[in-house]
């Protein structure tokens, strides 16, 4: 064989030996990023005021919903995965705002990313998540809001703007219920 066959061989070899790590690496993680996907700085993050972009969801109990349904309302749009410990510490927090909050003007939308339909419906199950959760299998809902990391909560004002995010969990209800009460009363 000539030197450049050697060559062309060589580099083939290498490059079918990446795939196949890169294709094993994925298949054990279920799909799921290493830890550089969950946050790791927690609190809020700065963000411009602007139009919260728009979206269809589909819902993991057969529906689907957009974000022009809950026009007039403040919505927290939580990004999360079930294998997420982060995620799972502010799993009953969330459940129990959600609980007091739900019959006022604001909604809590879950978005599942980075994890599979069999682990997100379990996730659901065993934290009794109430409030409408679906998953972005396409990635199009995260890569509109800029998701970074896991969780990532988005606040949507009443006229449609995201006006606050935070990274992490949130550990302390009273703040996030201070969150919630300044943006109803900022919407009328």
């Amino acid at each position: 064989m000539s030197g450049r066959v050697v060559i062309l061989l060589s580099v083939a070899a290498v490059f079918a030996a990446f795939l196949a790590l890169l294709s094993l690496a994925l298949l054990r993680s279920g799909g799921a990023p290493a830890s550089g996907g969950v946050n790791q700085d927690f609190g809020e993050v700065s963000v411009e005021k602007k139009p919260a972009p728009g979206f269809t969801l589909e819902l993991f109990d057969g529906g689907s919903l957009s974000l022009a349904d809950f026009q007039s309302r403040v919505v927290l749009l939580d990004f999360w995965a079930s294998w997420c410990s982060p995620c799972i510490e502010e799993a009953h927090t969330l459940n129990r705002i959600y609980e007091e909050y739900r019959d006022k003007d604001v909604e809590f939308l879950g978005v599942c990313i980075w994890d599979t339909t069999k682990t997100c419906e379990q996730f659901l199950d065993d934290f009794n998540v109430a409030y409408p959760t679906g998953r972005d299998s396409e990635g199009a809902i995260l890569v509109d809001y800029g998701v970074k990391g896991i969780p990532e909560k988005f606040f949507i004002d009443a006229q449609g703007r995201v006006v606050r995010k935070f990274a992490g969990p949130i550990r302390d209800e009273d703040a996030l219920r201070d969150i919630l009460d300044d943006m109803l009363a900022a919407s009328g």
